[in-house]
């Protein structure tokens, strides 16, 4: 069901990841020897799970010797091994993680509701928040679809082609949209995908008039989705949650009339759970421009490839 067309750059292998803006590096509480390992954790994935050094230096931009130093330390420590002349994630990397989930309760706090999404309606509801130009899952709960693009928590996504990606861009700051736009690589991931940026703003400027989205064959051919915001306190909108079904199932007019109420209902009540554990909304928060113009993959959470 999904597209065969594979785009350039998502998901696969070939830029390097690059290190902090300009702007971040000269600050002097900024320490770029963390940032540096951190940016050798980020770079195995589904592709490439096991890299040799040259590889390693390649794909991070850093020197042989110096990728070598940060590969020994990162093995000392537990978060590296070897096979060879091979390097590999070892499980360890995966408390990093944890560690994210763990302190923000978002199981406790989103899960059952999710759970009840899926028990209403049959379709899989999800919890992400924005991560520079991308959706990061924090909760899912799955329904019965049969589609190839399949979700975990720390899955990754393109935020434009996607109804909970949009939800989030719409209620950006407009200088942080305005920089989105700048730096985003707008690709088409099925035939459908929207990628004229001038059409994008525009369906963004709808989204936030209405306070919902919803997508069809952008992602996936077949996936319908959607999604509205989740708020804190000041209404600030720090997270989307949503629900996706598949076309035979239901279409986008459909999927509105019959779960927009529910969803906002059940939106309400995370979004007053999530009040409970406000380091949540504080995390989100905490989030700045920077994090646009860095576009690199996240370490903790490795980009999910669009095609499996």
């Amino acid at each position: 069901m999904l597209s065969t067309t594979r785009p350039p750059t998502r998901g696969m292998p070939g830029p390097a990841i690059h290190a902090a803006p300009r702007g971040r590096r000269k600050d002097r509480d900024f320490v770029s020897s963390l940032e540096r390992g951190l940016l050798i954790l980020g770079v195995f994935d589904r592709q490439d799970p096991e890299l040799t050094l040259s590889e390693v230096a390649q794909k991070t931009g850093l020197t042989p010797a110096t990728a070598r130093r940060f590969l020994l330390t990162l093995k000392s420590l537990g978060y590296m091994g070897s096979n060879g002349r091979r390097f590999v994630l070892r499980p360890k990397v995966l408390d990093l993680a944890y560690s994210f989930l763990d302190s923000m309760n978002a199981d406790e706090a989103v899960q059952p509701y999710l759970r009840k999404v899926v028990e209403k309606t049959g379709d899989s509801s999800s919890v992400t928040v924005l991560a520079g130009t991308e959706i990061v899952y924090i909760a899912n709960a799955s329904g019965h679809r049969l589609v190839r693009l399949s979700v975990t928590v720390g899955s990754r996504f393109p935020a434009y082609p996607t109804a909970m990606g949009r939800v989030l861009l719409a209620h950006l700051p407009p200088g942080h949209l305005q920089t989105y736009f700048k730096v985003e690589h707008f690709e088409k991931i099925t035939e459908f995908t929207e990628t004229n940026p001038d059409k994008l703003s525009r369906i963004l400027e709808d989204v936030r008039v209405n306070d919902y989205c919803v997508v069809q064959d952008e992602l996936e051919v077949g996936l319908v989705s959607l999604a509205v915001p989740l708020r804190d306190d000041a209404g600030n909108v720090i997270a989307a949650i949503n629900c996706s079904s598949v076309a035979r199932r239901t279409d986008s007019q459909e999927m509105l009339r019959t779960r927009l109420d529910l969803l906002r209902q059940y939106a309400a009540s995370v979004s007053t759970a999530l009040r409970r554990f406000p380091a949540f909304a504080h995390s989100v928060a905490s989030g700045s421009e920077g994090d646009l113009l860095s576009r690199r993959p996240d370490p903790l959470f490795p980009r999910r490839s669009l095609l499996r």
